[in-house]
């Protein structure tokens, strides 16, 4: 099979994604005849209408805004490869996002060993609950809580480890250790509005479901982890972020019945973010950060 011309899809793209012949020929630096002209090239390859011409404005047919949202991708992926291929002067700099909770609990912690094997590599941290589009928003690398099945990205396991119910020592004081799972009912349940967690952990243990909606509730795993310093309640934590707190004595896990989190984090990022050198260190050096268990998984 033929592909179209190039020159052709570009014009269709922009006509298509401006609808304007005018607008189009101003952005490719060309006639708004050349543009027309280009798209007539490319209707006749397809031997299919790709837009509606009226007097007054450009629409796109049925078939062309389907071929509009199949070529637009394509465009992103070049522009975001040739982008990275030149490195402009100055520090290289890494993109990633994150929530705040991974940033602050897992990725910031270790970020200054990074820094001082690569100084001249910048990171730019971006923290969001929102799964942002990598391309079309300028980010190398997104680390994405979930089971993966992201074709259309490169995958990789960074933490798969389990949750535990942890609280401060004071909270429990005298008593120190709990002998039974509803033993936690007794303290308020710390939630993180955007997981399920408790819910898991209740049907691990053999507790009813409705006890997983009770106490109060946070926009994030921060104020879930600090409402746990502070001797709020419960929280159900996974044990990479806190690890450090355990070992200080700030929590203590006072059930020793953790579970499996069938989620997981994933280092995820397009095959074309590997082009810039500095990505590669970065991608390099953060899945050596990983546990054991999550490598073998990977």
């Amino acid at each position: 099979m033929k592909l179209p011309p190039l020159n052709a899809l570009r014009c269709f793209e922009a006509a298509a994604r401006l609808l304007s012949l005018k607008l189009a020929a101003s952005e490719l630096c060309v006639t708004p005849s050349a543009v027309s002209q280009q798209i007539a090239r490319l209707e006749e390859t397809l031997n299919v209408p790709l837009f509606i011409r009226t007097p007054r404005r450009l629409q796109l047919t049925a078939v062309g805004e389907i071929y509009l949202r199949a070529v637009q991708p394509a465009f992103h992926q070049i522009a975001a490869a040739t982008q990275r291929l030149q490195v402009p002067p100055g520090p290289e700099k890494v993109a990633i996002s994150c929530t705040s909770g991974f940033a602050i609990q897992w990725l910031l912690p270790r970020l200054a060993d990074f820094e001082r094997r690569y100084p001249q590599i910048e990171i730019q941290i971006g923290t969001t609950n929102r799964r942002v589009d990598l391309l079309s928003e300028g980010i190398d690398f997104a680390v994405r809580h979930g089971v993966g099945g992201w074709p259309e990205l490169q995958a990789y396991r960074l933490l798969d480890d389990d949750l535990m119910p942890v609280c401060s020592p004071q909270l429990i004081a005298p008593r120190r250790t709990l002998t039974d799972a509803s033993d936690l009912l007794q303290y308020p349940l710390l939630h993180d509005e955007h997981r399920e967690d408790w819910a898991l952990w209740c049907e691990a243990v053999g507790l009813a479901p409705h006890f997983a909606r009770r106490g109060p509730v946070f926009t994030d795993s921060n104020g879930v982890t600090e409402a746990a310093f502070a001797g709020m309640g419960m929280a159900l934590l996974r044990r990479s972020f806190i690890a450090p707190a355990l070992t200080q004595g700030r929590l203590v896990n006072p059930l020793a019945q953790p579970i499996d989190c069938p989620l997981a984090y994933h280092l995820v990022y397009h095959e074309t973010a590997l082009l810039a050198p500095a990505n590669r260190c970065f991608r390099d050096w953060l899945l050596g950060q990983r546990p054991a268990v999550a490598e073998e998984r990977a």
